[in-house]
């Protein structure tokens, strides 16, 4: 019995989490834009402090 209900459980999941629509509030949001690169510069010469 608890075998069987654990297999719903497991279908249950299953099915909902093939959905295409998110459902409810509880979804995740959905990316409709990327987030664009931020460039990264390396620090310059002057920067770097070398042990002396």
């Amino acid at each position: 019995m608890l075998a069987e209900k654990f297999f719903l459980v497991l279908e249950t999941i299953r099915s909902h989490a093939s959905d295409d629509k998110p459902s409810g509030s509880r979804s995740s949001p959905v990316v409709t834009d990327p987030v664009a690169p931020i460039p990264i510069k390396p620090p310059s010469e002057k920067q770097i402090k070398t042990p002396s």
